[in-house]
């Protein structure tokens, strides 16, 4: 019974709903939405226009009324006391524009009908003033002015037109709403700014100081249910000067190092940027000090800088210095930013690790990464690059970072296919700028423009050695891997050989005869460049036999040579080990026994016995055997010697002589050899007066004392006991015949007379 109930009431409920939802359904197919009005915009003395949005109803199209009422009658602008005129427009589209005959002091009620088969449908009038949807004239900027003091300032003029939809009185009440449009004079960003309006002049102080820019500016009624106005004329006006508001960025760079440990040191700097020096930089300046706080007075060219320099040179001790720079404009001067430059003497601390450098996209920048060095505080890097090049100079471009910096993109000057040096700098303070790192890099490599010029440097038979200078850096485009060496003949194929690329010599070998053409090219990794000039050399016949003409011969000569030498030694030395000494067995002096005494034997004289007195006579092979052997005969006393003399009696006493040897005599086998006469005479005694000494007429004493024995001829009349003087004794003249006729067996020989001695030499028979 409970459960019937509960069904009862769960049906009766749907029923009801289904009752209501019918009766809703019908009930809005009956009464369709009107269309809603969105807004309207109001033009003094000329139209309206409005927008809406459709009902629900599909309108073949929509009537748009307003009506001008006083602003007392209100929404009872249908009431028969108002005055009002009723302004139309039809369309078929959302909005449309009434011409309005008045100006818009007014009150305005506006309605959209929707026509459509089934009916017209109104929406609600609204009514209200028509100032708050008017669109006011646009104003008319008249000028833009500087403020002094306020650099980031600029002052506004404006004026409008006559009938003009809002008071003075209204604008001081700050009833307008206004937009200020400004951008940096060359620059495309535009940025629009709210400002307040209370005057027909007003400052706006958002700018950046001595900035130069072009402003237009707009106005609305009250608030956001009005529209803007359009933009009035653009006005342009400059900001005024301050003081710069960071230091430029210096960096030194030393050009040259002299003995005294002097520097020449080129400070760089870049330009301040205009945001930040916040007006024309007039001027640089420089100053430096030593490390004890003494200021240097010698400032070189940094003594006086203009706006456009960048850099400059001064001379710097060999102590630690530091120089400043800073920057100033009409308004100031900037803060400063110093460099360190340590002395010449101190260590430069270790440079960063792990520095690579990788072209990005695009092949015009490269990403320089390092670390910086392990367990040093460090202060910042300087990232250097220039481009690599031989016959002109090339900008050094710089970038100096903080400490927590250990990357940087450089664009500056990068192209493809040049090649740049890279450099990373650690700074450490006061302590300066450590050691650096460098890297060559190319952003993307190409073929060489150019290739070696080969040079010959000798020619040697079938051997040419070649040289080559390397190819301008610039004209490279890329790493070189290797050179391709070519040599070519008449009517045979180019032959190439490969040379390394660190190699600028080689030597062709074993070239057969004829004329080649040889040249040269270079490749990177991206290919292979064009040859470079072509030389010619000839190797003809005489060349391949150079060996068998020039070398054989010269190897002769020297064989020769070498065995004439060796001749004169053993020559020079048998003559030194093995003189030639005459066999004295040989010789008549061995059959000479001269008488003990010279008793009863007289010779012819004229004159009275002389004094007796003991000199000697010498026969020698060689004077100069004297010296060296130190053997000679000894012949006493032939007091004959005055008589050689033409001036002196040729009288001698007689005299009674044996020979005896030597102390020093050699053998018998030594004498034969030798070409000495070792032998001595001694005369004991003289008791009688030689004979006169007959010489031949031609005979003449000469100053140095020499005759020859072939000068002692025998008289005409025969009488050889007379050749020379007669002796006392007939066994001492044979006896000395023989001597004598031995003496003149030899070749060359003299007889050398001394005041105290003479000489028989003998020269060798050789």
């Amino acid at each position: 019974m409970f459960m019937e109930q509960r069904l009862a009431g769960v049906w009766t409920c749907l029923l009801g709903a289904g009752l209501f939802l019918a009766f809703t359904s019908v009930t809005s197919k009956a009464i369709p939405a009107p269309p809603k009005l969105i807004k309207c915009e109001f033009i003094q003395r000329s139209n309206v226009t409005c927008y809406w949005e459709p009902g629900d109803n599909p309108a073949t199209f929509y009537t748009l009324e307003v009506v001008r009422v006083p602003s007392s009658c209100g929404i009872h602008y249908q009431s028969p006391n108002c005055s009002k005129a009723l302004f139309t427009c039809s369309t078929s589209r959302l909005s449309c524009t009434a011409s309005l005959t008045s100006g818009i002091k007014f009150d305005f009620c506006i309605t959209v009908i929707s026509h459509s088969v089934s009916g017209n449908v109104s929406s609600e009038p609204r009514c209200q003033p028509a100032r708050k949807e008017v669109i006011l004239h646009p104003a008319i900027l008249d000028n833009v002015q500087q403020v002094n003091g306020s650099p980031k300032c600029l002052k506004v003029f404006w004026s409008t037109i006559m009938d003009f939809s809002v008071t003075e009185t209204e604008i001081k009440q700050g009833n307008l709403n206004s937009q200020i449009e400004f951008a940096v004079k060359g620059q495309a960003n535009v940025q629009v700014r709210n400002v307040t309006v209370t005057g027909y002049s007003f400052l706006v102080c958002f700018f950046s100081p001595d900035t130069f820019y072009r402003i237009r500016l707009r106005h609305r009624y009250q608030g956001p249910a009005s529209p803007w106005s359009k933009w009035s004329n653009a006005c342009e006006g400059t900001t005024a000067e301050d003081v710069p508001s960071a230091a430029p960025v210096l960096w030194r760079e030393v050009v040259h190092a002299s003995r005294d440990g002097g520097r020449l040191i080129s400070l760089l700097w870049k330009p301040l940027p205009r945001l930040l020096a916040n007006g024309r930089v007039r001027r640089y300046n420089v100053y430096c000090r030593t490390e004890n706080g003494q200021i240097l007075k010698d400032n070189g060219s940094c003594r006086t800088l203009l706006d456009v320099d960048t850099s400059c040179r001064l001379a710097l001790p060999a102590v630690r210095c530091s120089c400043a720079l800073t920057a100033s404009t009409s308004a100031g001067t900037s803060p400063e930013d110093r460099v360190w430059i340590p002395g010449s003497s101190e260590t430069e601390p270790p440079p960063p690790v792990k520095v690579t450098v990788e072209p990005l996209a695009g092949n015009r920048s490269m990403e320089v990464r390092w670390t910086s060095p392990p367990n040093l505080p460090v202060s910042g890097f300087v990232v250097e690059w220039l481009a690599v090049r031989e016959k002109t100079s090339s900008v050094l471009y710089w970038e100096k970072l903080n400490s927590s910096c250990t990357k940087l993109v450089i664009t500056d000057g990068v192209k493809p296919a040049e090649r740049y040096a890279v450099s990373v700098k650690a700074l450490y303070g006061e302590q300066g700028a450590g050691k650096n790192v460098t890297l060559h890099v190319y952003t993307l490599e190409g073929t060489p423009s150019a290739g070696p010029n080969v040079q010959v440097e000798h020619i040697s038979g079938s051997l040419v050695e070649l040289s080559w200078s390397p190819v301008p850096v610039e004209l490279l485009h890329g790493f070189i891997r290797n050179y391709t060496l070519y040599y070519t003949t008449n009517n045979q194929p180019a032959k190439s050989i490969t040379v390394p690329g660190h190699v600028h010599r080689y030597t062709l070998e074993n070239m057969s005869p004829g004329i080649y053409d040889i040249f040269m090219s270079a490749s990177t990794i991206a290919g292979t460049g064009p040859t470079g000039n072509r030389t010619n050399v000839h190797i003809g016949s005489e060349e391949t036999s150079i060996v068998i003409w020039v070398v054989v011969p010269l190897l002769l000569m020297l064989v020769v040579l070498m065995v004439m030498v060796l001749l004169a030694q053993m020559k020079f030395a048998k003559r030194k080990l093995f003189h030639r000494i005459p066999d004295p067995s040989n010789s008549s002096l061995s059959r000479w026994n001269p008488q003990a005494t010279c008793e009863g034997k007289k010779l012819v004289v004229e004159q009275e016995k002389p004094e007796v007195s003991f000199p000697e006579v010498i026969v020698l092979d060689k004077l100069q055997d004297l010296e060296r052997t130190h053997s000679y005969v000894q012949i006493c006393n032939p007091q004959i010697l005055p008589y050689l003399h033409s001036s002196l009696p040729p009288t001698i006493a007689s005299a009674k002589g044996y020979i005896t040897n030597m102390a020093k005599t050699p053998s018998a086998n030594d004498l034969a050899t030798s070409p000495c006469i070792y032998s001595n005479v001694l005369c004991n005694q003289l008791n009688q007066s030689l004979p006169p000494l007959v010489l031949p007429p031609s005979y003449q004493y000469s100053q140095n004392g020499t005759v020859h024995i072939s000068d002692l001829k025998e008289p005409p009349d025969g009488d050889s006991e007379s050749l020379a003087f007669e002796f006392a004794s007939s066994d001492l003249q044979r006896n000395f015949r023989l001597f004598l006729e031995q003496l003149e067996s030899h070749k060359s020989q003299e007889l050398i007379v001394h005041p105290s001695y003479f000489f028989i030499r003998q020269s060798s028979p050789d």
